[in-house]
């Protein structure tokens, strides 16, 4: 796969992703010239609002592309798969979160060359995670190929760069393109956390958040939970208790962009997954 597509905020207010479009084309072009490269602002109508979306979230927006909605991001949504469509490609959706997410890779699809491109992270940082999230909708930007992944790295707060974060973005496009130079696909494993579970934060009847996370689960991203956990605090005081069945992982806790959705964080099922 010698076709790469490189997108940078594609929300409007995660800067890290449209530093490094904006600033290392050169850099990475250079040093991989076996591959083509395409560096592109995927939504640079809210980059100059410094906000998420300007009418609605792009990166939920691509199932909707045959609908005429009237919204920038639709049709911005029009065009993105327009390109990616185009021509057989690799797809790499730079993203950050303000979630303890640390080094992470989202996969929509289960591609032979997506897993080996995660394999060889996993075995490069093994500090880094793999998420499982599967998109039959194909809702998402890297979802329109077959071949391509989502990069998330945090904590950071939103329309800053940070020097570690932009670090550790770097480091796994760096690896990740590597990876793409090397001819052919590969078997092999690596852990691998699967979604199975949307949690939401505790609501009025008048659909109003009414607690907060737990101290003891704050900042807990991909630490197991298992039986009864510590998961809310009520405004008035009162702890809030979940219960899982099985060990599972929370990721995404207490992202800020999803606030507008209640939702608190996700639960995940760690496997070993073989290819």
């Amino acid at each position: 796969m010698k076709n790469v597509l490189i997108f940078g905020g594609t929300h409007g207010n995660e800067w890290t992703g449209i530093a490094v479009i904006k600033n290392y084309e050169t850099y990475f072009k250079e040093k991989y010239p076996e591959l083509r490269l395409n560096f592109i602002h995927a939504n640079p109508e809210a980059y100059k609002l410094n906000k998420r979306f300007k009418d609605e979230d792009l990166n939920r927006a691509f199932e909707f592309v045959s609908e005429n909605r009237g919204t920038y991001e639709n049709q911005r949504a029009r065009e993105l798969k327009e390109l990616i469509l185009n021509e057989e490609c690799f797809v790499i959706d730079l993203h950050t979160t303000t979630s303890h997410m640390g080094k992470t890779i989202i996969l929509s699809h289960y591609h032979p060359l997506n897993l080996k491109v995660s394999e060889s992270i996993s075995k490069a940082f093994p500090d880094a995670r793999i998420i499982g999230a599967l998109d039959p909708n194909k809702k998402y930007l890297a979802s329109q190929s077959e071949t391509g992944l989502m990069v998330e790295v945090g904590p950071v707060a939103n329309g800053i760069v940070e020097p570690k974060t932009l670090k550790e973005t770097l480091e796994l496009l760096d690896k990740i393109l590597a990876e793409l130079s090397q001819p052919g696909t590969s078997t092999g494993s690596f852990p691998l956390y699967e979604e199975v579970q949307d949690i939401y934060y505790p609501q009025n009847d008048a659909g109003e958040i009414t607690g907060f996370i737990h101290a003891d689960l704050q900042g807990k991203d991909f630490v197991p939970v298992n039986g009864d956990y510590l998961a809310f605090e009520s405004f008035s005081g009162v702890a809030i208790t979940h219960k899982t069945n099985e060990i599972l992982y929370p990721i995404f806790i207490n992202e800020a962009a999803y606030y507008p959705t209640k939702l608190a964080f996700t639960l995940c099922r760690k496997i070993n997954f073989k290819f």
